[in-house]
Parts: C-alpha cells; structure tokens; sequence
C-alpha cells in the first residue's frame, strides 16, 4: 500500500497547537499509552493511527515530527517544522513512504501541490501536479548480506508544475506494516515556461538516471574510493549547493548506503531496527552507531559513518570555524551527545570533518593557522585550509587515500557564535540544505545544541 505525505500549509495555528502537542507525545510514546497517532479531519485532534517520529533524520531532515491521518489513499502530513516556522509554509515538500504489504517489489507514485499549497487531498487524488514513477530493484537484503541496487530498473517522471520536488524512495522489501527507507532523491526543478516540461538528454532526469547508473556499477563493484570520486566530481560540477541534482543526490545516496553498512556486507539495521533507528534520540542513536566504529576500529576494517558532499560549495566560505571534541558537560542550557562517533564541529558555513579508524581527526577549513591556535585544537586534530573548490575536494581526497579509506564521517552544519569567546551552537548533527541558518525544512536552530570552549 502506498502512503503520501504532503505538508501542505495550515491556518488555525490555535486549534491545532493543542492536538499537535497530543500527537507528538503518542508519537514519541511519552504518553505511556504505546499508541501512535493520526488527526480526525474535522477536529484537528489527534486520534491514533499510523505515526512517523522524527523518521527522516538520517536524510538530514532534522528536528521533524510528522502524524497523519488517511483519506482517499492520500496521507496529508503535519510537520512541526512548518506549522511553527510558518514563513516557510509556501515551501513545495513532498514526502513519499511506503507502507509494504507484501515482500513483492513495489512501484512509487508521487503527486505534489501546487505552489500555493492550498489544494486539498481530494483535489490531489484528481488531479495530481507531479508524478514519480520509480521501480524498485532486488532491494536490500535485510540479512548478512548486501544484494547490489539496480537503479536503472526504472524511472519515469513527469513534472507539471511545482519546484520542490522530494521523494523518499524506499528499496528494501520489508514485512507487513514496516516502514523503512532507503535512498533519499531531492533536486530543484528550474521550473517549467509552459507548464509542460519533458524528459530529455539534458535534463535533470536523464542526469538522474545516468548518475545513479554510475554510482550503481561502483557500489556494485565494492569500490568505495570509486563511488566518493563520482560524488566528490558530481559536487564540484554543480553550479549551486541545491539547485541541480548532483551534491544533493548523491550526497542522499552515499549516505545511505555507508551509513547503514559495515565493510560491504553487513547492513547496520540488521542489528539496529528501522524503528528504533528511526525514533531513537540523536545520543542514543549515536552511541550505537559508536559501536560500530568502535568495532571497525577493533577489526582493522572501514566503517562509513556519513559521507555528505554537499559541505563543498558552503566550504568557500572565509569565516573562521571551530572544533570541539569528546565529552562535553552538559549544563541546563546546553546539550551535547556524549560519543566519540559524533563530534562536533561548529561553524559559520561549513567545513569537513574526516576521522580514521584511530580516531584522529583531520578537519578541512579556512584559516586554519588560526584554528590550530585556539583551545578547541587538540592532539588528535589537525586543522587544513583550503583555498578554492577543487583544493578541498584534492585535501579530501588525499586525507581519505591516506587513511585507507577508513573515513569516520564529513559533517555540517549551521551555527551562531560570538567569536569563540561563548557558547556555540549549532541546528543539528545534520546538514541544512539551505545557505544561512534557515533549514530548507524547518529554519532557525528549534533544536538547538550548544557547547562552550574548553
């Protein structure tokens, strides 16, 4: 059965606080019960059903809690993000799950709003805007071993009007009533002059297509140093951090795929279901994911704890950045997850954070003379500038050869500080995917996590 989440923008901020407060408590399951939630369509309360709590993390949609309710085979969602930051409501976002009721490969149809975001669910199932037609393949094998993805099974799309055009795609086979995601598709669409654009040789999904085939063959191949040179070249061609497919895509992609695998084979939810996965507070997630580093590190093997290439073009930045390592205090007004897998880099716009399986760390960012100054530097961290696009991407690269391939993670994020005489926070272990301290999907830090220096 298919499920679509559209977030569509609300008035009655009032009638709706209340309920979305109840719907977040059955959400997160602070209401003891053990229910999940949906909304009667009348009253706006929150009356069980189907819920997704904070599912989209691992994509780098951060800080988002959604409840649904069912009509018609369309599910409209509500997203705290965008009922709260109301200024970001005329975004278009389209989230797309699926729910499986059989182990049989399914196929995703997608519809999206108009820009306006005023077209109900019943309008929607008529006279749908967008359509996204994308075939699964063999799937992830949810065993001890990796069945490869063939992305060109197929796609097939047809963009009508709208911009905005984001697909959670899913390619595991799960048993009835799961949720789980695989692959994360996101681009911007320039728009159509006539209101009818076709898919063409140089179109962003022919591009789509060709990028993931590439990605395909080298995933497929086990070449890890292959599959970062395509993502790495895809994002230093890109004109824009998110306009265009490439960064996006395959940052979506290769994050995926090494975050949720362990030398290859093993995939990380073999151990770590989809739903505590999923619905786990970041510390929490974050020390079991520490496990596994740890364990690569005990077993001399690679681990891949998130590769994001969209830190390159915000990484032209001249803004002074900072780091911070191991365990922080955590005071009334600060929060910082205690584990050696998720440390923290705070920064204006962005940089790279590159460990090895030893748990030395090199960061990649402006000004770094000055950094290895400060008293965020430690023993184990060096800091290296760069000057232009393709001299980080050639830092990167030669840090990950010099590794092994052994890479601990590349991460970015959003912060506001007072020239490192304060406290320094940032939006979330995950990257925004908008310049500026407003996320695409959600604006501002309303998850802030901060620290102070040492």
């Amino acid at each position: 059965m298919l499920y679509i989440i559209v977030i569509i923008k609300f008035s009655g901020y009032s009638v709706l606080s209340a309920s979305i407060s109840t719907c977040v408590s059955q959400c997160l399951e602070l209401d003891g019960t053990g229910k999940t939630c949906k909304f009667d369509e009348k009253s706006g309360l929150a009356i069980g059903g189907y819920c997704m709590s904070d599912f989209f993390r691992p994509t780098g949609i951060d800080r988002r809690v959604i409840c649904v309710y069912e009509k018609n085979d369309i599910v409209r969602g509500l997203s705290l993000d965008l009922l709260i930051e109301s200024k970001l409501c005329t975004t278009i976002l389209v989230l797309v799950t699926i729910r499986f009721d059989s182990k049989v490969p399914t196929n995703i149809r997608m519809v999206i709003v108009d820009e306006d975001m005023h077209m109900d669910a019943q309008k929607i199932s008529s006279k749908p805007t967008v359509k996204l037609h994308y075939k699964l393949g063999t799937g992830m094998s949810m065993n001890d071993s990796m069945n490869p993805i063939d992305f060109s099974r197929t796609f097939d799309m047809t963009i009508r009007r709208g911009r905005w055009v984001d697909a959670m795609v899913s390619l595991s086979q799960k048993p009835e009533g799961q949720y789980y995601s695989g692959l994360y598709i996101r681009w911007l669409y320039p728009g159509c002059p006539n209101d009818d654009c076709k898919v063409g040789p140089a179109s962003d999904e022919h591009m789509l297509v060709k990028a993931l085939n590439e990605l395909s063959s080298a995933w497929k191949s086990k070449s890890p140093n292959k599959v970062w040179e395509l993502a790495m070249e895809t994002s230093a061609k890109a004109d824009n951090i998110y306009m265009g497919l490439g960064i996006e895509l395959l940052g979506r992609v290769l994050h995926y795929f090494l975050i949720l695998t362990y030398e290859w084979s093993m995939p990380v939810m073999t151990t770590i279901p989809p739903k505590t996965f999923f619905q786990t507070p970041y510390d929490k997630i974050d020390l079991a994911i520490d496990g596994y580093l740890k364990k690569a590190k005990r077993d001399n093997k690679r681990f891949f704890l998130g590769i994001n290439p969209t830190l390159i073009r915000y990484a032209l930045s001249d803004s002074v950045m900072t780091a911070k390592y191991g365990k922080g205090k955590l005071a009334s007004d600060e929060y910082y997850v205690n584990s050696s897998a998720s440390r923290y880099i705070a920064f204006s716009d962005a940089c790279a954070l590159i460990s090895n399986a030893s748990n030395n760390y090199t960061v990649v960012v402006p000004k770094a003379e000055e950094l290895n100054k400060t008293s965020y530097a430690k023993s184990d961290t060096t800091f290296i500038s760069f000057d232009e696009t393709n001299d980080i991407i050639d830092k990167v690269r030669k840090i990950f050869d010099k590794y092994n391939n052994r890479i601990g993670g590349i991460w970015m994020k959003n912060i506001s500080h007072d020239d490192f005489t304060g406290k320094i926070c940032g939006c979330g272990p995950f990257p925004s995917l908008r310049a500026g301290n407003e996320g695409l999907f959600g604006g501002g830090c309303t998850m802030k996590k901060c620290f102070t220096k040492k």
